[in-house]
């Protein structure tokens, strides 16, 4: 389930969910803003999620608070968090 473009959203609210064989997970909002526009190929390239996650997206959100910006990590703080629960 994608988000609605249009809606406005907060950092940590719920926007949307994906569900697979064992799960349905809900998705996050990162940042304070307004959804602009959805990945409506998403639903039938979910695998473009894990196998391609840097070129694969869920929704454009343009930003209305650069300080929610602040509590995302960069790639060398979150490889490091990912490598400490395993």
């Amino acid at each position: 389930e994608l988000p609605e473009e249009g809606r406005t959203v907060a950092a940590g609210d719920e926007f949307g969910e994906v569900e697979s064989v064992k799960a349905v997970s809900p998705i996050y909002s990162p940042v304070d803003g307004e959804v602009i526009e959805v990945n409506s190929q998403l639903p039938d390239q979910l695998e473009s999620l894990s196998d391609q996650p840097y070129d694969g997206w869920i929704a454009k959100i343009r930003i209305s608070d650069e300080g929610s910006l602040a509590n995302l990590l960069d790639y060398a703080t979150y490889q490091k968090q990912c490598a400490s629960e395993h």
